[in-house]
């Protein structure tokens, strides 16, 4: 599950301390952000500040419906780098028409970040023990992409660049 300890990286480099919340294991509600999983969505009316949907890969956007227009942020976790699927869960909510905040938490470290970007992610968790300040550093290394993306409309090649 999310750990709400972790700092969050910014795709423009800044790095802040997360604000969301999670459920104990008592179940009550805690004040301010909230991050609900798929199965707390009931509670979303009850939260009194932001709120955020985690989800895993057991919970595809394209079948299931979420409240996207009653959601602050999604987060979505990705339990290994050998699976992809965040990403395109990512691409598919923004084709959806989710302008909110994309996380991107779980095995997330500097050189996947480019590519969480592209797709359409504005916020990343970096795995533990991983440094947050190289992945900051390293999140422009990539200027001038060849392919258009949920990030870059039109990529140098197409426009003459």
């Amino acid at each position: 599950m999310l750990n709400t300890a972790l700092q969050v990286l910014s795709k423009d480099g800044t790095i802040a301390d997360n604000t969301y919340q999670v459920i104990g294991e008592d179940g009550i509600l805690p004040q301010g952000d909230v991050v609900l999983t798929v199965e707390q969505l009931d509670q979303i009316a009850n939260v009194s500040g932001k709120k955020a949907l985690y989800i895993t890969v057991d919970a595809s956007p394209e079948v299931n419906e979420f409240p996207l227009d009653q959601l602050d942020a999604i987060f979505i976790e990705f339990a290994g780098f050998n699976d992809g699927r965040g990403y395109s869960f990512a691409a598919l909510l923004r084709r959806q028409g989710y302008q909110g905040e994309l996380r991107a938490t779980g095995d997330i470290f500097k050189d996947v970040l480019n590519y969480l970007k592209r797709s359409g992610f504005d916020t990343f968790v970096v795995k533990e023990g991983k440094d947050i300040h190289e992945a900051a550093a390293g999140l422009h290394d990539f200027k001038h992409p060849y392919q258009a993306s949920t990030a870059v409309a039109q990529a140098s090649y197409q426009t003459g660049a």
